[in-house]
């Protein structure tokens, strides 16, 4: 069986693997290869953050928080309004209090995803959209 960790990760994942953008974009997930197109693509990373004990025994369940951080890529010159729009669809995707589970553990989204403002590099546009994570585990 895997890991809390693991468990909440592969929840997390099949969520984002579960959303329909038209037209579609690559995904550049932690640790594989990626080549990153011109045009636009999604970047997922997860950080855990703190363990809360929230109960006597040591034994008993935590408080996991976490982020998920979708950074949404656009291309360069195009209007930002582009790339917030796709933010934006990918904040909806993640509703406040959505649950889900992978391996018997259960993430919870804690509130309203959070898009920041964009930031523009030398070859696209980035909007970071950021998820907070609960698992009570």
């Amino acid at each position: 069986m895997p890991t809390i960790e693991t468990s909440i990760w592969l929840a997390l994942k099949a969520r984002v693997q579960s959303l329909v953008l038209s037209p579609a974009l690559p995904v550049a997930w932690p640790n594989e290869s990626f080549d990153a197109p011109l045009s636009g693509y999604l970047r997922v990373t997860w950080i855990p953050n703190i363990n809360r004990r929230l109960f006597l025994r040591g034994s008993d369940p935590h408080q996991r928080l976490s982020l998920l951080q979708v950074d949404v890529f656009g291309k360069k010159n195009q209007n930002v309004s582009v790339a917030l729009e796709i933010a934006g669809k990918v904040a909806a995707h993640f509703p406040a209090d959505l649950r889900m589970t992978a391996e018997g553990v259960t993430a919870r989204v804690v509130r309203a995803p959070e898009i920041a403002q964009p930031i523009a590099d030398d070859t696209h546009v980035q909007v970071p959209v950021t998820i907070s994570i609960e698992a009570i585990v």
